[in-house]
């Protein structure tokens, strides 16, 4: 639907800005040619311009100077130590033309030389003094930027969207996208910037039942919005009774979280923005209404497609009724490729009977919420293609065919009047991204194997209760020989190409045009992998654990690779759960390339 509604926009000109920049060097200004929306959609091999850095969220560079025969050369470049600030750093630098933008762990916003890490400038804003500490704001948690013309755009966790000047820092306009003080909503993906509008991902409180949950999309230049999208239908939407036939149970406006708080794919031929829709609160509905149905509650636990101009749903797809908190959120790659699974041994939960081999189709691809499901859909129209397990899960029976629906495993259903603890295996995935490589057609995942013991948190939940849902405990999944199970799924066919049993799991993925497949584990070491084999061709130990996913850039026909470290929420928990020491703060950017005449020899 489309929504019109007041945005407080400052433009600089007009009124004063409330951080400030600091302008180190002028190269840049003089040097800077605008990025286009042809850029965006083909970017340079250099470069790395946004999320994953294109817009099919590959996670994937060009880039063959590093590759398997030398890889074994490569060596720290350079290091910045990130401005501080203890809850840990989720961010992915952007990389042009030579610099380097990066949303420090405080929300600084700085740009770096990319040979050198040298400050070219930063912007800082002035946040206000209440947040800090506030239940539900998280500063670190802003996981990219977005570029496109003449400028940068980020968000800060007081509610506001914002665009500085990228040859300078200065702020060019701000815009207020909601109050944290009433909703305790924050911005959490990276920005998208598709069509002259931004899209800023937003993870919504479990706990505020004002204003419901929503995508938004705002004017490039002017900051104004352009439309906003709700995540659960309106009230006056035939689609709203998919949370009951009773309205007052779930009214629209108490519908809570139901968040699309990761960045979405966009589909540059159709202009389509693709995404997934996290858990709702309360997490378990009552396992009836009147009408003796089961709420799906849409559009929780589904992949959304939305028109890019009007914020229109052009289809969806929901991959189950998610009431163990799930979160539908992850990777969706996209992927123009043959499909044939039906000769292929794999733990099927569904396969579309009607595939024709010899079509190429567009999909979008991925494991999309913590059970590790591996899932394929046609993303011209939604169409379910297949889903496959991936580590052990006990969430999903089976997927139709033909229509796609999901079947729960009755076992695990949890409703409000549940006095039981329910045993879920599900814990297999976390924000850490995967990557898609064309050179083997696969997709690699990072994946774990754990179950948690769930128990519904009272026998009269209300809506205020938010997720209702309390974790007694977690542990590995006895069915597992390892916790760390990353893997690489071919995706015409769905099989395996090659798995790896490791006590510590591996986190963010980088793939890349030299057969080299980038991560790092929860115990501090960052490896290169061979894509086809899995075989471990570098390795080197880093300051922390890095549960995001390095980038690779050149500059001057020098190839880098960049990875954070130490890194966010999910190493921080598994690090105690494998009783692996090691630090939480202290974020800094290491860069490693290969020797070049005029390196120091150690």
């Amino acid at each position: 639907m489309k929504i019109t509604g007041f945005v407080c926009v400052v433009l600089v000109g007009v009124l004063s800005k409330p951080g400030y920049s600091q302008n180190q060097r002028t190269e840049i200004e003089q040097s800077y040619v605008p990025v286009t929306q042809a850029m965006l959609n083909d970017p340079d091999p250099s470069d790395w311009l946004m999320w994953r850095r294109t817009y099919e969220g590959w996670g994937y560079s060009p880039l063959d100077q590093i590759d398997r025969s030398n890889v074994h050369a490569l060596q720290l470049a350079w290091s910045y130590a990130l401005d501080p600030y203890g809850g840990g750093s989720q961010t992915e630098p952007i990389v042009y033309d030579g610099v380097l933008y990066l949303r420090h762990p405080s929300e600084l916003l700085a740009a770096h030389d990319a040979t050198s890490g040298d400050l070219l400038w930063e912007y800082r804003r002035n946040l206000p003094e209440d947040i800090v500490g506030l239940r539900g704001i998280t500063l670190h948690r802003g996981r990219g930027l977005a570029i496109d013309d003449d400028r940068i755009f980020n968000f800060s966790s007081d509610g506001f969207l914002y665009a500085v000047d990228a040859r300078t820092g200065e702020l060019l306009w701000e815009t207020q996208m909601f109050d944290y003080r009433d909703t305790r909503h924050q911005a959490s993906g990276a920005p998208t910037v598709f069509g002259g509008v931004v899209v800023v991902p937003l993870n919504c409180s479990n706990g505020a039942a004002l204003p419901t949950c929503h995508l938004s999309a705002y004017d490039t230049q002017s900051g104004q919005r352009r439309w906003r999208w709700y995540t659960s239908p309106s009230s006056d939407d035939p689609l709203s009774r998919s949370w009951g036939n009773e309205p007052q149970r779930y009214p629209f406006e108490g519908r809570l979280n139901t968040s699309a708080w990761m960045t979405p794919a966009v589909d540059t031929e159709r202009g389509l923005f693709i995404f997934g829709v996290g858990s709702s609160a309360p997490m378990q509905p009552a396992l009836v209404g009147s009408d003796g149905k089961w709420p799906d509650r849409l559009y929780h636990g589904s992949t959304v497609a939305l028109d890019h101009q009007t914020g229109e749903v052009v289809w969806w797809a929901q991959h189950q009724s998610d009431m163990h908190n799930n979160d539908s959120v992850f990777d969706r790659i996209l992927v123009d490729v043959t499909v044939d699974p039906y000769e292929t041994d794999a733990p099927w939960l569904g396969r579309n009977p009607g595939l024709n081999a010899d079509v190429t189709r567009s999909l979008v691809v991925g494991s999309f919420s913590k059970d590790g499901i591996f899932y394929a859909y046609d993303r011209s129209d939604g169409e379910f293609v297949y889903a496959r397990e991936t580590a052990p899960q006990n969430v999903i029976a089976e997927y139709d065919g033909v229509t796609g629906q999901y079947t729960m495993n009755p076992e695990v259903i949890m409703t409000p009047d549940l006095d039981r603890v329910v045993s879920v295996c599900k814990e297999n995935r976390l924000i850490p991204q995967g990557a898609y490589s064309p050179l083997t057609n696969a997709y690699y995942v990072p994946l774990w194997s754990g179950c948690a013991d769930l128990q519904t948190r009272t026998l009269n939940p209300v809506l205020a209760d938010g997720y209702n849902l309390t974790t007694l405990r977690s542990y590995n999944n006895p069915a597992s020989p390892a916790f760390g199970r990353p893997e690489a799924i071919e995706v015409s066919t769905g099989r395996t190409l090659w798995r790896q049993d490791r006590e510590a799991p591996l986190y963010g993925m980088l793939t890349t045009g030299g057969g080299l497949l980038f991560a790092a584990d929860t115990n501090r070491r960052f490896y290169a992998f061979d894509q086809e084999t899995g075989d471990v061709l570098w390795q080197t130990i880093l300051s922390g654990f890095s549960d995001m996913a390095p980038i690779a850039y050149a500059v001057g026909g020098r190839q880098y690779v960049a990875v954070i470290s130490p890194g966010g929420t999910s190493g921080r928990g598994h690090r105690s759960r494998l009783n692996i020491q090691g630090p939480s703060s202290g974020q800094t950017l290491f860069v490693f390339s290969l020797p070049q005449v005029g390196d120091l020899v150690q």
